[in-house]
């Protein structure tokens, strides 16, 4: 079994209900990114920057470099999916979240940089479930 099959397996055997939720906001991510122009993976980023805030916020934990990077490694694709629904069904009251819309203010080298992601989607994949593969 190669590792991204590996990656989308629980402990059971069967696919992770994380994974589900990780494929529902890249689609979901791709519907926002169709309908308003930008690219989907900046959609999908700024979801995660969102998620994480709302955690921090819901922690009582200020919003660092240190805490985000902490926060990041906390998040589940579902916390993702929710922003990024929230973002479709409300798109007027999505800029009112904190950290929303932080992809209208990047540099052409930011979207250009985010663009080569687009070349490698395991890097998500490794993002968000790298964490349930075993050492080497």
């Amino acid at each position: 079994m190669s590792a991204p099959e590996k990656m989308k397996q629980d402990s059971s055997g069967g696919e992770s209900p994380e994974f589900d939720h990780y494929r529902e906001a890249r689609a979901l991510a791709a519907e926002i990114a169709a309908a308003s122009g930008l690219q989907q993976d900046l959609v999908f980023s700024d979801a995660m920057h969102v998620a994480v805030a709302l955690a921090l916020e819901d922690a009582g934990i200020a919003y660092t470099g240190m805490n985000v990077a902490w926060m990041f490694e906390r998040i589940a694709p579902g916390e993702v999916r929710e922003v990024l629904r929230y973002r479709r069904d409300y798109p007027e009251d999505y800029d009112t979240l904190p950290r929303a819309g932080t992809i209208d203010r990047l540099t052409a080298a930011h979207v250009e940089a985010a663009g080569t992601l687009e070349k490698i989607p395991e890097w998500l994949n490794a993002f968000f479930f790298g964490h349930n593969i075993g050492t080497a």
